[in-house]
């Protein structure tokens, strides 16, 4: 994507996925998707979504907070998820060293294929 793509796809994408994860608390695929758009080495890629995820967790921890949901099962679950995720986070940095660039590339958009794949499959079976 050319520079002035990016300057004017940079809001819309920033919109699309804040609204996504408000709503669906899935905005990575979207995020994902503009940020491979922009040719990212992999670390670039990785430290960028990185970012994002943890600015709109703390935002949503701040909302949580003010709505009082926050309580001792939903800090305690939250913890658990966390240092399951941290620990795959720590994993997948040790991985990507080892990970060619095209590797890499291939392996997202197949990630995204088939997360699209899901989605489009859980769209024909749910109900009214």
């Amino acid at each position: 994507m050319s520079a002035q793509q990016e300057k004017f796809l940079s809001p819309l994408v920033g919109l699309l996925s804040g609204f996504l994860n408000g709503v669906t608390n899935a905005a990575g695929p979207a995020l994902a998707i503009y940020l491979y758009g922009l040719k990212l080495d992999k670390r670039t890629f990785v430290k960028s979504l990185a970012t994002i995820f943890v600015t709109t967790k703390l935002s949503q921890l701040a909302a949580i907070s003010t709505w009082n949901l926050l309580n001792w099962y939903t800090i305690k679950l939250s913890v658990l998820v966390l240092l399951f995720s941290l620990t795959g986070f720590y994993a997948g940095l040790k991985t990507q060293d080892r990970v060619d660039q095209a590797v890499f590339n291939r392996g997202l958009l197949v990630l995204l294929a088939l997360i699209g794949l899901l989605l489009i499959g859980r769209a024909g079976t749910q109900g009214s």
